[in-house]
């Protein structure tokens, strides 16, 4: 993580550190408009840092719901209707939504109810615009691998006054990648903390490619949500690694959903 530009290399130190407990620093948080870091290389086909902080920026929104909310990802275009991925609790308070995008503009939206994702914690919404906004490359999990870097991002409601209308964005790795996924469709584990808020957010590989949703953050406050869809248990010596990891909803999950 040498090269990690400012805002991405701050959060490392507090990967694996529950979240009650360590607060992230404000290094972390990067307002909606604010100018990318110096660029870096990164080996192989990777983007520029500058590159990867830009495009996690420019696809992650704002969602509010009712008084709640939290993240969504820009997923699609149609003319001028823009389609927001995000988790389903994020929009399980109910109406009115409220997209706010990159620009700091604030669009009414509405719940997409034709898609199914059989139970799994995913829900799309909809919103008008004339604006031209970036829609997220989606790529296959296919060949992740346990170690292999990845970026999330979202929209912490604990925000400091000054930010508002910071985005979070934190570098972490992947943790444990299980054969079958736990009730919501929790199926990627990784070392970036989420606070509350993010959920929805996207997670990305260093090629600025979204490969996940965030969903569950560690060190869960009450319940055991660690419970595959078949109803079976994780093995016991895996606990404390399912633990503090953060888990996302794999973006195939989605793709089948809108297939269906």
């Amino acid at each position: 993580m040498i090269g990690l530009p400012l805002t991405f290399a701050a959060c490392v130190g507090y990967w694996l550190q529950p979240i009650h407990q360590a607060p992230f620093p404000t290094e972390c948080m990067v307002n909606q408009v604010a100018v990318a870091p110096k660029p870096f290389s990164l080996r192989g086909n990777s983007p520029t840092s500058d590159v990867l902080y830009e495009r996690t920026r420019s696809i992650t929104v704002r969602v509010k719901a009712g008084r709640s909310g939290g993240s969504g990802i820009l997923i699609q275009r149609q003319g001028q209707t823009y389609t927001v991925l995000t988790n389903r609790h994020v929009v399980s308070v109910g109406a009115p939504y409220v997209i706010q995008t990159p620009d700091g503009r604030s669009h009414p939206a509405s719940l997409v109810k034709k898609f199914d994702f059989r139970g799994n914690d995913l829900a799309t919404l909809q919103f008008r615009s004339k604006a031209n906004y970036a829609i997220a490359p989606l790529t296959s999990t296919h060949h992740l691998l346990a170690g292999d870097p990845v970026v999330s991002a979202g929209f912490p409601l604990e925000s400091p006054p000054k930010r508002a209308n910071g985005l979070l964005i934190t570098v972490g790795k992947i943790s444990l990648l299980p054969q079958k996924a736990f009730v919501g469709g929790y199926q990627i584990g990784y070392t970036n903390l989420i606070q509350q808020g993010m959920s929805g957010g996207p997670v990305l590989n260093l090629r600025g490619e979204v490969i996940g949703v965030n969903s569950l953050h560690a060190y869960p406050l009450w319940g055991d949500p660690y419970i595959f869809q078949d109803g079976s248990k994780p093995p016991q010596a895996q606990r404390k690694t399912i633990i503090q990891s953060s888990w996302a909803v794999p973006i195939e999950t989605f793709q089948a959903g809108m297939r269906r």
